[in-house]
């Protein structure tokens, strides 16, 4: 019995250590992880189907322009959150290739009032188990 407690821990700590994958997307690694705040220069819906489908915001900051996908057009609308041009905003995320273009995955973003949570620190998105209802016996 003890084995199999240790081997599913195992398993469940190796899990959390695969790097999540957005749906049809590159994957959010810890690793590249970035800090980045500029000015909202445009907002755009990717439609579903494309890689990384959902809401991306062109952030310019300092250096140069980037593309940051925040989440699915859906799981934005349920928290009643837009982003519109000319909002100032502060994103961490991971920073990784689309095709051949950067793009941050965000992980959390802040209007200097708010702050969104949109994954986790390993990069697993909150929407992932969004509507889903926890089932009592599974909680310990």
């Amino acid at each position: 019995m003890k084995f199999t407690k240790v081997m599913l821990s195992v398993s469940a700590l190796a899990l959390m250590m695969i790097p999540a994958k957005a749906a049809n997307g590159p994957a959010y690694n810890p690793a590249t992880a970035v800090a980045a705040s500029g000015t909202v220069t445009a907002v755009r819906v990717v439609p579903v189907g494309q890689p990384l489908a959902g809401v991306h915001v062109m952030l310019k900051t300092k250096a140069n322009t980037v593309d940051v996908y925040l989440a699915p057009k859906d799981f934005m609308n349920f928290l009643k959150t837009n982003f519109a041009a000319g909002d100032e905003i502060d994103v961490t995320g991971s920073r990784v290739k689309s095709g051949t273009a950067d793009v941050i995955l965000a992980r959390e973003v802040s209007d200097g009032v708010d702050v969104i949570e949109l994954r986790d620190l390993y990069g697993a998105p909150a929407w992932e188990n969004w509507g889903v209802e926890a089932d009592p016996a599974a909680i310990h």
